[in-house]
């Protein structure tokens, strides 16, 4: 966990002055009971003989010397609060973003490693677990620790025999805390992990909502969360078990040190009143009454500071839980690196080149692609058919480095992705994925993720190329129209073409479609590619198709089967001359008279 301070580094200062006007705060709350002892010893002093007007300064000003270190005290406690916040919220909003930015750079494998549910969590509730621990190690832990050790010091300026009171009650809270912190500090990371286990099923049932209801699974999703939740509820009880436990003990160690300390001092006062009654002259109690109110003031402070200090190391075993999971994060190797090209003296635009590629998803025994060879010309349209599973959507995704090859290498432009910067090989690409993934916001702003800086009109013009500009007329407010998160208030049909109009306003080299025109209609497909072909000459396009009738009008087909190309040619070839095509194209299309065509 010390390694997250370096996010704190930048802002020593505030953590810094937040303990200081921390410790000015407790010194007055020492100084102020002090001074209330001294003022109940005058009140005690009152006698037949006393002077009034003396009497009554002396209490005016004692009372104004406490009214200013009181004073002196509330500025310091709110200066110090503000300290420590500003410190420790400028940290979580560090650490919070370097978090994010780590997690944009995880690779698929890692992100599915971690899974969507804890790396949420660890964003969220870990980093707050840190950011608490953060302001309390800078102004309560300081507090505690300077009210301890002041408390001490000026107990035992009342008294040396306070010291056998803090001598047997120090012992037994410092061994309740330490019998705490064994039971409770390992439970902290349990708690976290069951935490995930919460909010995993919490994001599956929001994200599969559709599911969940079509299948009328509501009552068996429930039970799933009322077990994970249950879990969670359990664990966390048994470490707030342990927090009740421990205050009724300390207290039960306070209050008997207090009846300590007044059995000290009355016997004091009957040492003074029998003196009196021996030798008919009155000595001062060697404790007065006053003393008895300061003592007992501080063995609080002092217990107190002990409990304070528990509860304290408590957070920071929870904080130091949730900062593993955070490190966990952030040191996790970046297996997809960025190379060092120059994209500046590249000669090539559009092309791509596989050159014997091998590829296996990680701790997986089998390989997915093999022995891949592929060329793709700028301007060319290349549509990728096979049977399910056959490696299509892995193929498309080692071209944006989702994924590295396990042997051989891909050639963008005539050089190794491996070469380029991540950002600089991703600018050169659009992908248009299987589920269309939109977010909450107008139509033209969905479509302006892929280019920020479009105009208007090539936001417009995007959206006549994808075929959406006849659905976005027929809304009440145009482009402005707003679209829920997911994209829920469209059909499956309009959020794919607005997923494809982000992709053409981007304007890239290569556009890649991942079977992304599954629920458009024969007619509208038709009319996309159309478009496309007068519009995106240049562009090369690379298809992945299920379906024959988007296949047959691009320029090549290759043909996936078990991994490996069998055939890579036009249509008609592939009609005439594999078995494996003619065998998807007469399942699909034979059967009812190539309505197409």
């Amino acid at each position: 966990m010390f390694k997250l301070l370096k996010y704190l580094k930048k802002y020593w200062y505030f953590a810094l002055l937040a303990p200081i006007f921390m410790i000015a705060e407790v010194t007055m709350d020492m100084l102020v009971t002090n001074k209330m002892g001294t003022m109940i010893d005058i009140v005690n002093s009152y006698g037949p003989t006393s002077d009034n007007n003396q009497f009554l300064n002396t209490i005016v000003s004692n009372g104004i010397i406490m009214l200013a270190l009181v004073l002196i005290g509330v500025v310091s406690g709110i200066l110090s609060g503000v300290f420590a916040n500003l410190a420790s919220q400028k940290f979580a909003n560090d650490l919070r973003k370097g978090l994010f930015s780590k997690i944009m750079h995880l690779s698929f494998q890692q992100s599915d490693d971690f899974s969507t549910a804890s790396l949420v969590t660890r964003v969220t509730n870990d980093v707050t677990a840190v950011q608490t621990m953060i302001a309390m190690a800078i102004r309560m832990f300081i507090r505690s620790l300077s009210m301890f050790i002041l408390g001490i010091v000026f107990t035992l300026q009342i008294s040396k025999q306070f010291m056998i009171i803090l001598a047997v009650a120090l012992p037994l809270e410092i061994l309740i805390m330490v019998f705490f912190m064994i039971k409770a500090f390992p439970m902290f990371s349990i708690v976290q992990t069951k935490l995930d286990k919460v909010n995993s099923v919490v994001h599956e049932n929001l994200t599969g909502a559709r599911v969940v209801k079509a299948f009328s699974k509501e009552d068996y999703e429930y039970n799933r969360f009322v077990e994970a939740n249950d879990t969670l509820t359990s664990i966390t009880l048994k470490v707030n078990k342990l927090m009740a436990i421990i205050m009724p003990l300390f207290m039960l160690i306070v209050y008997a040190g207090m009846i300590a300390i007044y059995y000290i001092g009355a016997n004091s006062q009957f040492d003074a009143m029998l003196y009196l009654e021996n030798f008919a002259t009155s000595i001062d109690p060697k404790i007065s009454v006053g003393e008895m109110e300061k003592a007992t003031t501080y063995i609080m402070m002092i217990m107190s500071s002990l409990l304070m200090i528990g509860m304290t190391f408590a957070n920071m075993a929870r904080a130091a839980a949730s900062g593993k999971r955070i490190n966990e994060v952030l040191e996790t190797p970046d297996i997809i690196c960025d190379g060092n090209l120059d994209v500046t003296t590249l000669k090539e635009t559009g092309t791509i080149e596989f050159e014997n590629v091998d590829f296996a998803y990680p701790n997986a025994s089998a390989s997915v692609l093999e022995n891949i060879n592929l060329k793709i010309e700028k301007g060319e349209t290349v549509a990728i058919v096979g049977a399910t599973g056959s490696g299509k959507t892995t193929l498309v995704n080692l071209i944006t480095r989702f994924y590295d090859v396990t042997k051989g290498e891909i050639l963008v432009d005539g050089e190794n992705i491996k070469n380029y910067k991540l950002v600089d090989l991703r600018n050169k690409i659009a992908i248009v994925l299987q589920k269309a993934e939109l977010f909450a916001g107008t139509i033209k702003e969905n479509i302006k993720w892929g280019n920020p800086n479009a105009t208007d009109e090539e936001v417009e013009w995007a959206a006549n190329i994808a075929q959406a500009i006849e659905f976005i007329d027929s809304k009440e407010k145009k482009f402005d129209e707003y679209v829920e998160e997911k994209g829920t208030s469209l059909s499956g049909g309009q959020r794919q073409r607005l997923s494809i109009a982000r992709a053409i306003v981007k304007k890239p080299e290569i556009l890649i479609f991942d079977d992304s025109t599954s629920a458009l209609d024969l007619v509208t497909e038709a009319k996309l590619y159309k478009a496309m072909r007068d519009n995106i000459a240049d562009t090369t396009k690379i298809v992945v198709a299920q379906r024959i009738a988007t296949a047959k009008n691009a320029d090549k087909i290759v043909v996936l089967d078990g991994g490996t190309i069998i055939a890579y040619d036009t249509h008609e070839n592939l009609l005439a001359n594999c078995e494996i095509y003619q065998d998807i194209y007469n399942s699909q299309l034979k059967r009812e008279g190539d309505i197409n065509g």
